[in-house]
């Protein structure tokens, strides 16, 4: 099976997640704020030669702090998404490759529902001592 944004965003309008497309042709959901966090998150879905990437950042958030302490510490903590500083913000990232046969319920599961989680949670607890 080939994995492509057309294939991807299918899943994601399966499980009633709003996507869009940028000027770029990358595929946005927005996770928007709320009380666990105040700020929306943004995430750009990538799709190509059968990797499915992820990259997040959070809308006018400016963590507390030193930048490269609280990716470090959040990276210690968590195998997924890594916490990356790119042009003095944080972004969470995460990459697949699916070159191997994978089933759907795969993909959705592990690859979509569980990183989009993981990405909210990164933002929520980058800041918090003890998560």
């Amino acid at each position: 099976m080939t994995i492509d944004r057309n294939l991807i965003r299918s899943y994601f309008d399966e499980l009633k997640i709003a996507t869009h497309i940028d000027d770029d042709g990358d595929m946005v959901v927005i996770q928007s704020a709320d009380e666990d966090f105040g700020h929306d998150v943004v995430i750009f879905v990538f799709v190509n030669n059968n990797r499915l990437s992820y990259a997040a950042g959070a809308r006018e958030y400016r963590p507390e702090g030193d930048l490269l302490m609280l990716a470090n510490r959040h990276n210690c903590r968590r195998n997924m998404p890594t916490a990356v500083v790119r042009d003095g913000n944080i972004r969470m990232e995460c990459s697949f490759l699916l070159d191997e046969e994978v089933s759907k319920e795969y993909i959705v599961e592990n690859c979509i529902k569980m990183v989009l989680g993981t990405i909210w949670r990164g933002f929520c607890d980058l800041e918090k001592e003890e998560a």
